[in-house]
């Protein structure tokens, strides 16, 4: 079963405070996702500098600047936030054994990433602040 990275989590986590402050003009100080989130400011700047290549995130400098979501939370899924950080980054040796199964592991790992990827593309932001108010 494959975890989830570190580095994909505090992503996911700096995208959800967005989410959950969300407004189309409305931004969000790093200090602000840091304080909430318990991540340190320099960490989380590297995630939103992903989230922003992926035209997820927007950022404006400046005294008043800060970060807000490109689009509703509703309208992005956690697949894309996953891709963000995963984009660049090269993928895992193949130690798959040779021979007569090697196709068929091949084919139950694309079986799995399809599974995987289907469901969070189903899922959004807006899916995981809900939840997270559920919990509280």
């Amino acid at each position: 079963m494959t975890e989830v990275s570190r580095k994909t989590q505090y992503a996911l986590l700096a995208a959800v405070d967005l989410a959950a402050h969300y407004g189309p003009r409305s931004l969000v100080s790093l200090s602000e996702i840091a304080a909430r989130t318990g991540l340190s400011r320099k960490y989380l700047g590297q995630m939103l500098l992903l989230l922003k290549r992926r035209m997820l995130v927007h950022s404006t400098r400046g005294a008043k600047g800060g970060y807000r979501l490109m689009r509703r939370p509703e309208l992005i899924n956690v697949a894309e936030v996953i891709e963000a950080v995963a984009a660049g980054r090269r993928g895992p040796a193949d130690g798959r054994p040779p021979g007569a199964y090697k196709s068929a592991l091949d084919w139950l790992t694309q079986q799995m990433a399809g599974a995987r990827r289907a469901l969070l593309a189903d899922l959004t932001l807006a899916d995981l602040v809900q939840k997270a108010k559920q919990s509280q």
